[in-house]
């Protein structure tokens, strides 16, 4: 039985990944009355790859382009190690790839496993990318959810 290439959690409890979406405009913001829950989204290294690629090209091409010295630490090591293959950088310096996406990426990445359309009957919206985790085949982001009242979830 092949692996699902992707898991999604609420609170520690494994839900439908249909469940969670991303609105970029959203994104970061918050919202003060609604409950604010933990998630956690565990992709195969694959399926990783594959949705982030063009996205993590884009950013080493900028980076080449105009890069400056005063970058941050972690973008300065991708730099001195020429930008690597993004699955050699998962394989080879996988702490470096998390900090990558926990301190530059982690909307990007979000955007790119969760596109603007939603799935049916959205409960979550993902606000926040607080950390990654690279072990074995599998990419694990986990951060901040808005429960969303089931009335006020967009309709697909």
């Amino acid at each position: 039985m092949p692996k699902e290439p992707m898991l999604c959690k609420i609170a520690d409890r494994q839900v439908p990944c249909t469940w969670l979406y991303f609105r970029e405009f959203d994104y970061g913001r918050g919202h003060p009355t609604l409950p604010v829950v933990d998630y956690e989204i565990s992709v195969s290294a694959e399926a990783f790859s594959a949705s982030l690629e063009s996205s993590y090209e884009d950013h080493a091409q900028d980076d080449k382009a105009h890069g400056a010295l005063e970058d941050a630490e972690d973008i300065l090591r991708l730099r001195a190690l020429g930008w690597p293959p993004l699955t050699e950088l998962m394989v080879r310096h996988p702490q470096l790839l998390e900090a990558f996406i926990s301190r530059h990426i982690g909307y990007d990445v979000i955007q790119c496993l969760f596109p603007p359309e939603t799935g049916a009957g959205p409960r979550y919206l993902i606000d926040s990318v607080e950390r990654a985790r690279i072990v074995a085949q599998d990419v694990t982001l986990s951060g901040r959810a808005i429960a969303v009242p089931r009335a006020t979830a967009p309709a697909s």
